[in-house]
């Protein structure tokens, strides 16, 4: 029996792709209110994916250092890495937890890690396949105090506290 269950496990892997980022840019929307827009980017995106037979099997996670987002101010990132608390929480992760057919295009489930808390997200996604590459893109939103960070505010003016997530991802299965 034990043998049997060694087989099995090796066939199952032996299965699995690995699936690494080839391209990869994720931008975070905010807004000041009563003045600007704030838009930073990161393009170092990072994964640990594996994916056997189809695209709903796809596990694992999707991550970034924090200090790689980047805005169009200077002073503005140095105020930002200080509230994502960039020296402690090093990375921001989202963890596939499962990713489901809808009519149009998917439904991925996920925890998302972001400083130091973690909280269930849900959001509709494009997947394309073609070949060996995967193109993920979409987007969701959540609210800076859902994460334990308070919109920050300068004078008379305060960051609005939900912040829209949109990515456009591709990966390559090896």
């Amino acid at each position: 029996m034990f043998k049997l269950l060694i087989i099995l496990s090796l066939v199952l892997f032996a299965n699995a792709s690995n699936l690494s980022v080839q391209t990869g840019e994720i931008i975070a929307h905010t807004e000041v209110f009563g003045d600007s827009e704030i838009n930073p980017t990161t393009k170092d995106v990072k994964a640990d994916l594996i994916m056997n037979d189809t695209i709903e099997s796809i596990k694992g996670k999707i991550y970034f250092d924090t200090i790689s987002l980047i805005s169009d101010k200077k002073t503005r990132d140095e105020h930002m890495y200080e509230l994502l608390q960039a020296e402690k929480f090093k990375t921001i992760t989202f963890d596939i937890r499962s990713i489901v057919k809808t009519d149009v295009d998917y439904e991925i489930k996920g925890v998302l890690t972001l400083n130091g808390v973690q909280r269930n997200i849900k959001a509709k996604i494009s997947i394309n396949k073609q070949n060996n590459q995967i193109l993920l893109t979409g987007g969701f939103s959540f609210n800076l105090t859902d994460f334990s960070l308070e919109p920050p505010t300068m004078m008379f003016l305060t960051v609005r506290n939900q912040t829209d997530i949109s990515y456009n991802i591709t990966l390559e299965a090896k």
